[in-house]
């Protein structure tokens, strides 16, 4: 009889959610945020992922950029730039305000 538990026997996932699918995920973002101005755009991108994505997601968009980001919207990439800028000086974490 084997003495191994149920959590030895089953790797632990390095990702939150599959890269492929973030890569969807976020260009459905940009989808969304299109009609706006560059500018706000960008804004409401970096608010989207920072206030409903997990950080691990963030982390593992951010890391795949870097890496190149095939397949992913310029538009994310303009709200990932955002997202590593600091804090909103404004506070403000929803949706760009008009």
């Amino acid at each position: 009889m084997s003495h191994k538990t149920a959590h030895a026997e089953s790797p632990v996932p390095s990702r939150a959610v599959p890269l492929e699918r973030l890569v969807v995920m976020a260009n459905q973002i940009a989808d969304f945020f299109s009609p706006y101005p560059p500018a706000r755009r960008a804004e409401g991108i970096r608010n989207h992922l920072r206030t409903y994505w997990d950080p691990r997601m963030r982390q593992d968009l951010t890391e795949y950029i870097a890496a190149g980001g095939e397949g992913v919207s310029p538009a994310i990439v303009e709200g990932v730039r955002l997202l590593g800028s600091g804090p909103d000086p404004k506070g403000y974490y929803g949706p760009p305000k008009a």
